[in-house]
């Protein structure tokens, strides 16, 4: 099976791919761990434009937060990242307060609904770094969210700054394990071990957290039986939530490696190559793949979305509001914003970010964002799939006839589940979800699908 594209979608913010971690909009989700949907994304013919002021559309208005700070350099990541002893660590937490407060008062003071604090590591902030951040959110915005999540490294957990996030009022920890095997965290270049896993699913849980775990699959010399192995170890901590992603690796370098001093690029693509040469191929990747489909759906976890399960009742709303092409606002190096229709983003690179809030500067917009093509994509990355009616009440009839038309040259393919006026992928539709999406895009945009 060829074309499998699991990640070729969009993190939460970037409309057609998902998050390459949980809740953070981004290149892969929005979004971002478990999204990684989450606030970053490659943008093609970026334009400046003031930063959009009108305040949110809708009554679930998601808030991003990107800590940046990272005690090593994991070789595969491509998010916006910086060392915990950044010489800038001060300077940016000032910018970052400053842009908080600027946007609380030019969105005038909107009700948050869903928060995820992502990175980068940010369990690496000290219990004051993180009693300002929640005091800067506070004065800024309506702060009562359902849900909030943190990003953590296993290794960087101690008890005062878990009783520090709680106080702060996370109410889930998303846990960047990425394998449960030794030999999974040697492929990765992670520098914690196995065994730090559980006492930090353990400890979270000990002040009242929710946790999701993030899994990365399809690193050089993984077998079906040892990615068994980490899902059966994933399910026994009790993880409310799993996000399973295929390693991708970019090999072209993203704009945060200058934030980076020393070898730089060209080390990390020397890594990254030799790495992609030794991964499974895309039917070794499907077969994974295929493999958590049928052990989480044993084990109790609703396939919600592309990349992500959950136990009943515990789907990550704040990513959720990626995929439902909601509006939210992405604070930080790099985050990504969706306001009013609007998809924009803040640079990544250090300096370059704190310069730019000093000045006020505008964002950067995607102006090649088509907010319609986006909505459809989005939809059918989840289990409920696209409701044309209701997708034709917000983007036209025009737009649905469009889609409609595009989606029903798929018939005979097994792609899709049609129910009335719903449509969903179906489980070959998931592996092979580019060769659906590619059908959305622009008429004046190429492509070549076979299915």
């Amino acid at each position: 099976m060829s074309g499998v594209s699991l990640r070729d979608e969009g993190r939460a913010g970037d409309a057609p791919r998902a998050p390459a971690r949980e809740g953070s909009p981004s290149r892969r989700d929005g979004v971002s761990r478990e999204e990684r949907v989450s606030a970053r994304r490659p943008h093609s013919a970026p334009t400046s434009a003031r930063r959009p002021r009108s305040s949110p559309r809708s009554p679930d208005f998601g808030l991003y937060v990107h800590i940046p700070f990272c005690a090593a350099r994991c070789p595969y990541c491509d998010f916006a990242t910086a060392p915990a002893r950044s010489a800038l660590r001060s300077r940016y937490l000032d910018a970052l307060d400053t842009e908080i407060r600027r946007e609380g008062r030019r969105l005038g003071t909107p009700r948050v609904s869903t928060l995820f604090v992502g990175g980068g590591t940010p369990s690496l902030l000290e219990p004051a770094e993180i009693e300002r951040l929640g005091t800067a959110l506070r004065e800024s915005f309506d702060l009562r969210p359902s849900e909030a999540s943190v990003e953590a490294n296993p290794a960087t957990l101690d008890r005062a700054r878990l009783e520090a996030w709680a106080e702060f009022g996370i109410t889930r920890l998303s846990l960047g394990a990425q394998s449960l095997s030794a030999a999974g965290l040697r492929a990765l270049g992670r520098t914690h071990q196995p065994a730090d896993i559980a006492p930090a699913v353990a400890a979270a849980r000990s002040v009242g957290f929710d946790v999701n775990l993030d899994l990365i699959f399809g690193w050089p010399g993984q077998t079906a039986a040892v990615w068994q192995e980490d899902l059966a170890a994933a399910v026994a901590l009790g993880s409310d939530h799993l996000s399973c992603y295929p390693l991708e690796l970019a090999l072209e370098p993203e704009e945060a490696v200058a934030n980076w001093p020393g070898a730089g690029w060209k080390s990390v693509e020397r890594w990254r190559r030799r790495s992609a040469a030794a991964q499974p191929d895309d039917d070794g990747i499907a077969t994974l793949y295929e493999l958590a489909e049928a052990f989480l759906g044993r084990s109790g976890y609703r396939h919600y979305e592309i990349a992500n399960w959950a136990r009943p009742g515990k789907r990550c709303r704040h990513n959720l509001g990626y995929w439902r092409n909601g509006d939210w606002l992405g604070v930080g190096a790099g985050a990504h914003s969706h306001l009013a229709g609007v998809r924009s983003r803040n640079v990544g690179v250090l300096p370059a970010y704190i310069g730019a809030i000093d000045r006020d500067d505008a964002r950067i917009v995607d102006a090649t964002a088509d907010a319609a093509v986006d909505g459809a994509m989005l939809a059918l990355r989840l289990d409920d799939g696209l409701d044309l009616a209701r997708y034709g009440s917000r983007f036209g009839l025009d737009a649905a006839s469009r889609v409609r038309k595009a989606l029903r040259s798929l018939d005979g393919t097994r792609l899709l589940r049609w129910s009335g006026e719903r449509v969903r992928l179906t489980a070959r539709g998931r592996l092979l979800a580019s060769e659906v999406f590619v059908r959305l895009l622009p008429d004046d945009v190429n492509y070549s699908a076979s299915v």
